[in-house]
């Protein structure tokens, strides 16, 4: 995983909260279903630099330096670029709270399972 982002921690706790909630729900497929596209999606969106992508086009567009901004990079433009990070990295708000819960608590299924001998 490229540095950007800070994705090392936070995607090391989104890992354990999967990787937790396979097993109390019987779906140790889960875990890989979940977190191999997902983690796909996030390197190669840091390949093109990730959310840093503003300071790329910054100097792009402006390689002999600028006042202000929001004439190189509109803020619009700026929030879309975070906007969609925080999606593909899986920490967007809104989709956090529409998300089903990676609840580690054991479901009645498993539950009811007697430890193997």
């Amino acid at each position: 995983m490229y540095p950007i982002g800070s994705n090392g921690a936070s995607q090391a706790i989104i890992d354990a909260r999967v990787l937790a909630h396979a097993p109390a729900h019987d779906d140790l497929d889960a875990y890989e279903a979940q977190r191999r596209p997902a983690t796909t999606a996030l390197q190669l969106s840091n390949r093109e630099m990730g959310p840093e992508v503003v300071m790329k086009l910054a100097h792009e567009r402006a390689p002999g330096g600028f006042d202000d901004i929001e004439q190189v990079v509109p803020y619009a433009e700026r929030a879309e670029i975070a906007a969609s990070y925080k999606r593909t990295a899986g920490f967007d708000p809104a989709a956090l709270s529409e998300r089903p819960s990676w609840d580690a608590t054991r479901t009645s299924r498993s539950a009811d399972r007697s430890p193997a001998s």
